[in-house]
C-alpha cells in the first residue's frame, strides 16, 4: 500500500528483462501510444468538423429564419401601406364629393394631417 511501491515493482520487472523481452515490451508501450496519438488526433478533428457543421447549420438555419421574419415584416408593412394609400385615395373623392374633414376622418381613420394635405 506504499506509494510508489507499484510504479517500483514494475521498473524491477522491466529491469529484469533480457533484451529481446525489453525491445517487444518498448516496442508495445510505443504502439500503444501512437494509437493513443491517432485517436487523439481523430477526435480532435471530428470535434473541429462538427462545430464547422454546426455553424454552418446554424447560419443557414438563422438565414432562413430572418429571411423568414423579414418577408413577414415586409408583407405586414406592405398591407398596413396599403390600406393607408387605399384610405388616401378614397378621403381624396370624399373631399372631391364636399364632404368635411371630420366626417373623412370618421370614415377612413386618417388624422386631420393627412386629409389636410390632400
Amino acid at each position: 500500500t506504499t506509494p510508489g511501491l507499484r510504479e517500483a515493482r514494475e521498473r524491477l520487472l522491466y529491469m529484469t528483462m533480457n533484451d529481446a523481452d525489453r525491445r517487444a515490451y518498448e516496442a508495445h508501450v510505443d504502439n500503444i501510444r501512437v494509437q493513443n496519438d491517432v485517436l487523439n488526433t481523430a477526435k480532435l478533428e471530428g470535434m473541429a468538423e462538427g462545430r464547422a457543421e454546426g455553424r454552418a447549420e446554424g447560419i443557414a438555419e438563422g438565414r432562413a429564419e430572418g429571411r423568414a421574419e423579414g418577408r413577414a415584416e415586409g408583407i405586414a408593412e406592405g398591407i398596413a401601406e396599403g390600406e393607408k394609400q387605399k384610405a388616401l385615395a378614397v378621403a381624396a373623392k370624399m373631399k372631391a364629393m364636399g364632404l368635411g374633414n371630420d366626417i373623412i376622418q370618421q370614415a377612413t381613420g386618417l388624422s386631420t394631417e393627412d386629409i389636410s394635405a390632400l
